[in-house]
């Protein structure tokens, strides 16, 4: 797993193989990652836009992490 982008207590873009796993710091009091693999559109986003597109797609995450849960995907090491 090659780690591409970070922004600490936000986000971790990474890369491996199968191709990009977006991880996100959600809550408040209580925190949580949500963790999930990057669609065909969204890596395409991500390699025409860079990092301008992670961070607008983890703010999504951060502001309604239920809508990822069913993509959650702990990428392998």
């Amino acid at each position: 797993m090659k780690e591409l982008l970070k922004k600490d207590w936000e986000y971790t873009l990474s890369e491996n193989e199968k191709g990009y796993f977006l991880s996100v710091l959600c809550g408040t009091s209580a925190v949580f990652v949500v963790s999930f693999q990057l669609s065909k559109e969204e890596s395409n986003n991500f390699l025409e836009q860079g990092e301008t597109y992670i961070s607008y797609l983890a703010n999504q995450v951060m502001s309604n992490p239920e809508f990822y849960f069913d993509r959650r995907e702990t990428p392998e090491k």
